[in-house]
């Protein structure tokens, strides 16, 4: 057992792993990704050519799977909203063909994938069936953005803007005080879904505080939560990652 990494599972508990309070627990049954559209939700100022974006293109494509990544900042990021992001995917998913869903979130794709699976739970064209988050930011902490520390909320609301450097464009971008004020009608960190979860979480992570995740997986009936040695980008663990969503999807060698 590699003591670097942690499961914690919450719903029955089936064994014990000995590094203390890991437990594991069997997901609900396992089905054919044959008519299963991937949908890769990227993180705050990233994009569909994101390296871990990347990654998973490249995994799924070599099991056939259709695997879509959405763009989250058009048709400006200085205007981003969740709301917008939110809109931007149901239109995305409602174009689709008759098929469940599976959304893959990063960071704040994660907060948005949980919003979206509790927005469409009834939708009975395209079910958003499974999740996976990756570090979601289950809350937006204000607190930890560098860029709103110098003059705060107060600050930010006042100049009508921070400035945010966008790692997919390489270079400093606005972001308007409506991402704020839209953001806080959405509260994921207290959402209850009905579909299984798969999540992983670094221990040093800079950016979303671990112990949140953790208490947001306690309060899904479907969630396994995987604790890793990592930072926010999850960089180390990619492979671990993607052997655990396989077995999660039911893909070789795991299927």
């Amino acid at each position: 057992m590699n003591s670097l990494r942690r499961k914690y599972t919450f719903l029955s508990v089936i064994s014990e792993d000995g590094i203390g309070a890991c437990v594991l627990r069997s997901m609900e049954p396992l089905y054919s990704l044959a008519h299963v559209v991937v949908v890769y939700l990227h993180g705050f100022a990233s994009s569909p050519e994101s390296s871990k974006a990347a990654f998973f293109a490249e995994r799924f494509a070599e099991h056939g799977v259709r695997f879509l990544c959405a763009e989250l900042n058009q048709p400006a990021f200085a205007t981003l909203t969740v709301t917008r992001m939110l809109e931007q995917l149901d239109a995305r998913i409602s174009a689709l063909p008759p098929t469940d869903v599976v959304l893959i979130g990063s960071s704040l794709g994660g907060f948005v994938a949980v919003e979206a699976a509790a927005r469409q739970a009834g939708d009975p064209r395209h079910p958003i069936s499974r999740l996976v988050l990756l570090a979601p930011a289950v809350e937006l902490e204000w607190d930890r953005w560098s860029e709103v520390k110098p003059g705060g909320i107060d600050g930010w609301r006042k100049a009508g803007h921070i400035e945010v450097f966008h790692y997919a464009l390489d270079r400093p971008e606005r972001l308007g005080f409506e991402f704020h004020e839209d953001a806080e009608r959405y509260h994921p960190a207290t959402r209850r879904l009905d579909v299984p979860l798969l999540i992983f979480q670094g221990r040093q992570d800079e950016s979303v505080d671990p112990g949140l995740v953790e208490c947001f997986a306690r309060q899904q009936s479907q969630a396994t939560l995987h604790m890793l040695d990592d930072t926010h980008q999850l960089k180390n663990s990619l492979d671990y990652i993607w052997g655990e969503t396989a077995r999660f999807l039911s893909l070789p060698p795991f299927g």
